[in-house]
Formats: structure tokens, C-alpha cells, sequence
């Protein structure tokens, strides 16, 4: 078996959500042992990430999620 960690930064957060929409980001983030954050929006991502598995309004928190991502995307 093996210990698979991630180290998430702003861009790789944006790269993946331009190539793979949400689903991608919540593929990257979910199938992780470890993540290693690099950036301080790449920590406001996870701790909403983290909100998201206390939730029982998933929707909500998904699109908050998104919504921050797409304000960092140039135009």
C-alpha cells in the first residue's frame, strides 16, 4: 500500500478546476492521505473543503467552494 499526499497550491487548484470543473476538485481532494497546502488560498479551500464533509447542506458549501475558485480565475 502506499501514502498518497497532495501538496495543493492555488495553481494547481485553478489548473484543475479549469481542466476538470468541480468534479475534479473534489477527485483531487478526496482521494488524498495527506494534503500539504502551499498557499493561503489553497488553505481557505480546504478548511471550506473540510466544512463541507460537518455538513448536511452539501450544495451550499460545493458552490461556495466554487464560487471562490472562479473569482481567482483570470478573465
Amino acid at each position: 500500500m502506499g501514502f498518497n499526499k497532495r501538496f495543493i497550491t492555488k495553481e494547481s487548484i485553478l489548473s484543475t478546476y479549469r481542466n476538470s470543473g468541480l468534479e475534479g476538485i473534489k477527485s483531487m481532494l478526496r482521494c488524498t492521505d495527506a494534503i500539504i497546502l502551499g498557499d493561503d488560498f489553497s488553505s481557505e479551500v480546504i478548511d471550506m473543503y473540510h466544512e463541507v464533509g460537518e455538513s448536511c447542506d452539501l450544495v451550499s458549501l460545493w458552490r461556495s467552494i466554487e464560487k471562490t475558485i472562479t473569482n481567482e480565475l483570470p478573465s
